[in-house]
């Protein structure tokens, strides 16, 4: 009598497995996430099987393929984009399937959140002690304006194009003026004699403190 009874069991189960795998006809789950606004790919989706715990990945251009069974309930995730859930038809005529899964963008607002440099409430008469606010434009345009920082840029400054063939031109110039003669020497020019006594007399050659 147990052995008989052992047996129906043993049979019972081993129905109950056949028919069940009967029921779940494996197949061949492909597709496309797509937004719904552009007809896009939406990369690396999460495509998992609730009822199972398996979870598959589409690729970067949205495709994705996997083995599932027939009426599994899929969920599909992806940040920036609403869930979806999606089960597959029960009695398929085929061992293959496919869908094109639209997903909505959603946008997600966070709190406002305000990062101070400081630690601690402690620090920041110290922090704002030692605060070293940066120019604003008018300091900038006053700086840049500044007559000895010019005069420091001009003498390191080379001669552009036009100042270098003016220059050019002048000294031809010159060369074509005094063609077959000694140019004049400033040392034999009684002019230039008489105003270097005068500025000798003045004391414009004494050195000046600063």
């Amino acid at each position: 009598m147990k052995k008989t009874i052992l047996l129906s069991i043993i049979g019972l189960f081993i129905f109950n497995t056949c028919f069940s795998q009967k029921q779940e006809r494996l197949i061949q789950f492909s597709g496309y996430t797509l937004t719904a606004d552009s007809l896009m790919g939406v990369p690396f989706a999460h495509i998992t099987i609730l009822n199972r715990g398996r979870v598959a990945t589409a690729g970067p251009d949205g495709f994705f393929s996997f083995a599932a069974h027939e009426a599994d309930t899929l969920y599909f995730t992806c940040i920036g984009f609403s869930p979806v859930r999606y089960v597959i038809p029960a009695k398929l005529e085929l061992d293959k399937f496919s869908v094109i899964q639209i997903m909505a963008k959603s946008e997600n607002y966070l709190p406002t959140t305000i990062i101070y440099p400081w630690g601690g409430r402690e620090q920041f008469p110290r922090a704002f002690i030692d605060l070293h606010l940066p120019d604003d434009d008018l300091q900038r345009a006053k700086k840049n304006m500044d007559r000895e920082r010019l005069a420091e840029l001009g003498e390191r400054l080379e001669m552009d194009g036009g100042e270098a063939g003016s220059m050019a031109l002048r000294n031809t110039s010159a060369k074509t003026y005094y063609y077959g003669q000694l140019p004049p020497q400033n040392i034999f020019n009684p002019l230039a004699w008489a105003e270097f006594i005068r500025a000798w007399k003045r004391g414009d050659f004494k050195k000046k403190d600063k």
